[in-house]
């Protein structure tokens, strides 16, 4: 029985060609240095007949490495991949030796691993070999972090630049504002490059149409990479091109994608406003709602164990409150609905904020997408969530904010760190 995933070594060998270039550095610019040599270096493609671009491997459902979060089990199941008993991947035996002769020496004894392992003491050391308790997952990057997508959709990236420019003016000895200003400018050049590639296909393509759709494509790229995005094809296209690159920089679970249908929904209303076609903006969410289906993390064979299916965490939770108290339901929170009925892929892993103020057609709507029977969507309750938090000393208005990273862990969007695991309860 063929194994349709494979393993890409690139995201690795990148990786690990700017570490051995910035040794001595600091740990935050080394890393930001890495994920911006990915960024100019790594393969790009667009897939025939997408309308939203941007793969992180450039073929489909490839799993991917990160050796410098822990490079033992690596080494330890290369042979497995293909016969394990879940989330099988094919490896070539010329990439194991790749892995065993360049990849496995660079990071033995330089990995996160290592550090975690130098910073227990023996007694920690005995209880976690004997599963008292466990210390978390370093088989890949661990995410649970829903970034802040308002601001990145409402400022664009050449505004994010230039305050970062500014801050690293302030303070020259920052390297936290340093780093952030390497991949803001790096990620501007990855979108140029993408740019470029749908002006190359568009020259070279026989067919009208797709003609049409690749030079929109560079367009909107080209827009986005400087300004911020005015329709929802150019937010969408600046939210997918975000997941990518935080992909290549941490290899992650649990990029989550917080309250979509309300920092959406503004580009939404500017497109309908502009007379494009409601079809067509379905379409294109339902674009959207695939290429979080072409993410698949490349998990220990312990940990796909628990996480078999590919359960990435892309959770999106839909619905609730305004920071006013007033239903927050809205025309894309209905479309969000209708278009993962059309795909009934299992990501995003969209979620419901249900609540005394929600609309009954909405109640309905997600009532009947719950009786598809897929376990999507989840629902999580205000009345006690909020309270929760607000016991917990967060403010009222960002208490109604929240939202669910990773498996059903609550956080604030852009402003909490959600890995409570709650996976081990």
């Amino acid at each position: 029985m063929p194994i349709p995933r494979e393993i890409s070594l690139e995201r690795a060998l990148l990786y690990t060609a700017s570490h051995r270039q910035t040794e001595g550095e600091p740990v935050i610019l080394r890393r930001a240095k890495a994920t911006a040599y990915i960024l100019e270096h790594v393969e790009i493609s667009i897939r025939d007949e997408e309308l939203i671009a941007g793969n992180r491997t450039v073929k489909p459902r490839a799993g991917i490495m990160s050796p410098e979060m822990d490079p033992y089990w690596l080494l330890k199941e290369l042979d497995q991949f293909p016969t394990r008993p879940q989330d099988r991947f094919a490896i070539s035996e010329e990439d194991k030796r790749i892995y065993r002769e360049e990849l496995f020496p660079y990071w033995e004894k330089r990995s996160m691993k290592d550090f975690i392992n130098g910073q227990m003491t023996d007694e920690v050391k005995a209880a976690t070999s004997t599963q008292i308790f466990s210390i978390n997952q370093t088989d890949k990057g661990q995410g649970h972090i829903i970034i802040d997508y308002p601001r990145l959709l409402n400022h664009g990236l050449g505004e994010l630049v230039a305050q970062m420019q500014q801050h690293c003016q302030q303070q020259p000895e920052n390297h936290f504002y340093q780093a952030a200003l390497l991949l803001l400018e790096a990620s501007q050049k990855h979108i140029l490059r993408y740019a470029e590639l749908a002006e190359t296909m568009a020259a070279n393509c026989t067919d009208a149409q797709r003609r049409k759709e690749l030079l929109t494509i560079a367009e909107i790229s080209r827009h986005n990479a400087q300004h911020k995005p005015q329709t929802f094809w150019q937010a969408c296209q600046l939210f997918w091109y975000m997941n990518i690159i935080l992909q290549y920089e941490s290899n992650a679970s649990s990029l989550s994608l917080g309250r979509f249908d309300q920092y959406m929904l503004p580009f939404y209303q500017v497109s309908l406003t502009q007379g494009e076609d409601p079809a067509f903006l379905k379409e294109l969410l339902e674009s959207l709602w695939v290429k979080c289906n072409d993410i698949v993390l490349l998990r220990s064979t312990s940990s796909a164990r628990y996480f078999a299916g590919f359960p990435t965490g892309y959770t999106a939770l839909l619905g609730g409150l305004t920071e006013n108290g007033r239903s927050a339901v809205n025309v894309l929170s209905f479309l969000c609905l209708d278009a993962y009925q059309s795909v009934q892929l299992p990501q995003p892993n969209l979620g419901v904020r249900t609540n005394a103020l929600i609309d009954t057609p909405f109640l309905m709507k997600t009532a009947e997408t719950i009786r598809l029977g897929t376990g999507i969507p989840q629902s999580s309750t205000y009345e006690v969530v909020v309270p929760a938090f607000l016991n917990r000393g967060v403010s009222l208005e960002d208490a109604r904010d929240y939202s669910v990273v990773g498996c059903v862990e609550l956080s604030i969007p852009g402003r909490t760190y959600g890995l409570h695991d709650i996976a081990m309860f």
